[in-house]
């Protein structure tokens, strides 16, 4: 039997997983942690902007099993979410962009993805980090676990994103400020298994030249909020609260460059494109929480000490879910990989990579990435040659344009990346827009799946 061994359950890992025994592996799941989904057990929101077009991509490609299992914890009153964007967000196509939005339960998320692993036959191996790889030639052989046992297989997918841990975060970032979803003090630091096997990684920079870029943002534990700002949470799902002449904060401007590009972020706080900036700005004052099930939160405004917090109306008695201590609350972009578009990562013949991991944030980057690298993985196993995605599918077009990116930045100045690759805004959006890919609908998607003859792709086997 074929073994297909998955580093790393985030969504780019799950879809991984569920891929390679769709093409008809065993499959080994190991996960440091004790739970799946990783950041995603903060991210909650679908839908928006570009990863619409990969949503209804990945279906018409016969792999919609992931999807379907967030949807089945979509948060309620889905409506009145996707109402809550357009008074904030006026600019010229806003309405397009979040129309599909929607927003799962992280709460229930997790679990409801563990069953459908189980239920696909995967072996997950919990509290089982992966630090070290064996190869014969240009094949992996095995990886090393923190225990020392070593774990077998024909294909191995890097599926360990590019976040944290301590041994990152304290030195480059600030501190470990106690995330609750990367949990490194407890299941230990991400390592770099591309690296460890010999590929070529690059790692986002600051202005300083320091490795990683902050993530700033606040999560509020939602039931520490007043009562009506609960209710209006409960009501839409996303709320705006008002900061500016009540506490000071400015943008801070390390956190604006290292994400410049994303949602028309010009590098200052205003955005650069209004045809690809719906979020609010930064700079504009307003506080966005996103429901997400037992908090709420999202980008910026941070960092804020929490007796300034509380200092806003409805925060009176707020407690901070993260980052505990007003500090910042973690680093991303870590060792970044350079991989072929069908995401296979060289000189290795049997090493793929999805998500975050190959410059792509964002669940549904990570949901068409990992299936797509779980089938490959299973084809390199028996000797056939892995299969790329056209550039006439969105799917196919944001593989290839984000390692082109992620090339070209790594030319500049400071030695690598200043922002991931995302899907739903930005120079991305931008492209999509541009390409004709955006905005979508089925019937289009429908279209342009049967076109490239991957109608149900995902539903053939490999073995």
């Amino acid at each position: 039997m074929v073994r297909v061994v998955v580093v790393g359950g985030g969504c780019a890992g799950i879809a991984a997983a569920v891929g390679a025994r769709k093409a008809g592996a065993e499959v080994i799941l190991l996960e440091r942690q004790d739970q799946l989904l990783g950041i995603g057990r903060i991210a909650g929101s679908m839908d928006v902007g570009g990863r619409y077009p990969l949503h209804l991509e990945i279906v018409e490609m016969g792999a919609g099993e992931v999807n379907e299992a967030l949807d089945a914890v979509c948060l309620p009153n889905v409506e009145n979410y996707r109402k809550s964007h357009y008074p904030h967000h006026s600019l010229p196509g806003s309405e397009e962009m979040t129309k599909h939005s929607w927003v799962y339960n992280v709460l229930t998320a997790e679990p409801v993805l563990r069953k459908l692993l189980q239920k696909m036959g995967v072996e997950i191996r919990w509290r089982s980090r992966a630090v070290d790889v064996a190869k014969e030639g240009s094949r992996v052989i095995k990886v090393k676990l923190a225990n020392g046992d070593w774990v077998e297989g024909d294909a191995f997918i890097d599926a360990t994103g590019s976040a944290g841990g301590q041994n990152h975060c304290i030195p480059d970032v600030g501190g470990c400020v106690m995330c609750p979803w990367m949990q490194c003090a407890t299941f230990g630091n991400r390592v770099d298994i591309c690296g460890k096997a010999g590929a070529t990684t690059v790692s986002m920079h600051q202005k300083d030249g320091r490795p990683g870029i902050k993530y700033n943002g606040l999560y509020l534990y939602k039931g520490s909020l007043s009562k009506e700002l609960q209710q209006q949470l409960d009501e839409n799902h996303q709320i705006f609260v008002p900061f500016r002449g009540v506490i000071d904060w400015d943008v801070d401007p390390e956190w604006s460059w290292g994400t410049r590009g994303q949602d028309g972020n010009d590098g200052m706080g205003h955005p650069a494109d209004p045809e690809t900036s719906w979020r609010v700005a930064p700079d504009v004052g307003r506080f966005r929480l996103l429901d997400r099930g037992i908090f709420a939160g999202g980008a910026g405004p941070s960092p804020i000490p929490l007796e300034k917090l509380r200092e806003i109306p409805g925060f009176e008695n707020v407690v901070l879910a993260a980052p505990v201590g007003g500090q910042n609350l973690w680093s991303l972009g870590y060792d970044l990989v350079f991989c072929e578009d069908c995401l296979r990562v060289p000189p290795l013949d049997n090493l793929f990579t999805a998500g975050s991991k190959a410059h792509m944030v964002d669940v549904q980057p990570g949901i068409n990435s990992g299936y797509l690298a779980g089938f490959n993985a299973v084809r390199a196993a028996v000797g056939q040659e892995p299969v790329e995605l056209p550039r006439t599918t969105v799917t196919g077009d944001i593989i290839a344009f984000t390692q082109q990116f992620l090339r070209d930045s790594a030319q500049t100045e400071y030695g690598g990346p200043t922002t991931f690759v995302s899907a739903h805004a930005g120079h991305y959006l931008r492209r999509l827009k541009d390409v004709g890919f955006f905005p979508d609908n089925p019937e289009k998607a429908r279209k342009r799946i049967a076109e490239a003859g991957l109608t149900g792709f995902f539903k053939q086997q490999v073995i």
